[in-house]
């Protein structure tokens, strides 16, 4: 009977190691999982952002309906229109539009903020009030603000009769319409920055308010020296994230006055979608949003630029 011969004490046992892959992964493992859970992100950036820029940056330099046949390359022709009436008019009137809007509803909405920031009765009953502009749907208001615009039965033409006055036709007046948009747009802007400047608002703390008032700080001395210092980063946020709002007005003009009269109010979104989807022109469309996006890009970045160097 064959026993079994107990191992070798000599011997040497050999232990498992790990092969250089193994090694590998366990070394880099945070950075792999990182990308694990990027790339489904970058795939989706990728897809819906970068290919849509690029693609309407090369359809910006053709010709096209966006229906049939093929894009037909032009190169600057689309770009030299907006050297062309009424594309001078209206990049003038985005402009006025963007930079009335965005100093207005900034003072504005700090001010506001400053009121509600207070110790009042009902202050959340405010909060609120100015908020739903921002959440109600911009056809719902544009329909309330021609109401009130109508030239024959509308609101504001029947006070002025009453008290003696000639009605407005705001249709055919190009600063009345001006105005009207430009409120309108105030109006349901206003309650984003003012949650974001009472949010920031609150964050300060109030020891640095009471000491500045045992020194004797009064209430715009105490808002030039400790507020508005205090508040520079999300004052820099609302300016950069107020002139991409800014530029980018839409509903207002399309709801309300439809470019008109004489294109007085017409603007640069409503202009592209006009090329677009009225005129079957996907150049030009495209070559006015290449604008605009340069556009946004500058003045974003001016923004920030004067901003730091205030800081330095």
């Amino acid at each position: 009977m064959k026993t079994r011969s107990a191992p070798s004490v000599t011997s040497p046992i050999k232990l498992a190691t790990p092969n250089r892959w193994a090694r590998t992964r366990y070394r880099h493992r945070h950075a792999i999982e990182a990308w694990i859970i990027l790339i489904p992100i970058l795939i989706y950036y990728i897809i819906f952002a970068v290919i849509p820029v690029i693609a309407n940056v090369a359809i910006s330099f053709t010709r096209w309906n966006g229906i049939n046949a093929a894009p037909v390359w032009v190169g600057l022709q689309n770009y030299a229109r907006y050297l062309q009436p009424p594309y001078p008019l209206i990049l003038l009137n985005t402009a006025f539009f963007a930079v009335t809007i965005l100093l207005v509803q900034t003072v504005l909405a700090f001010f506001i903020a400053l009121l509600l920031n207070e110790k009042l009765f009902g202050r959340g009953a405010y909060r609120a009030l100015w908020y739903i502009p921002t959440l109600t749907s911009a056809a719902i208001m544009a329909q309330l603000v021609t109401v009130f615009i109508a030239p024959y039965g509308g609101v504001v033409n029947n006070i002025l009769q009453s008290l003696g006055r000639p009605p407005v036709i705001f249709t055919i007046s190009g600063s009345w319409m001006r105005t009207v948009i430009i409120v309108f747009s105030i109006w349901r802007g206003v309650g984003g920055p003012v949650v974001l400047f009472l949010a920031a608002l609150q964050s300060i703390n109030p020891e640095v308010q009471e000491a500045a008032m045992v020194d004797g700080a009064g209430g715009w001395a105490r808002i030039r020296t400790i507020t508005l210092p205090l508040l520079r980063p999300m004052l820099v946020f609302v300016l950069v994230t107020g002139i991409i709002g800014a530029f980018q007005i839409f509903e207002a003009v399309q709801l309300i006055s439809k470019g008109g009269p004489f294109n007085q109010t017409n603007v640069m979104l409503t202009q592209i979608y006009n090329d677009a989807f009225v005129n079957a022109n996907f150049g030009v469309a495209t070559a006015g949003a290449t604008i605009m996006g340069l556009i946004l890009l500058v003045s974003s970045y001016t923004v920030l630029r004067s901003m730091r160097e205030e800081e330095g």
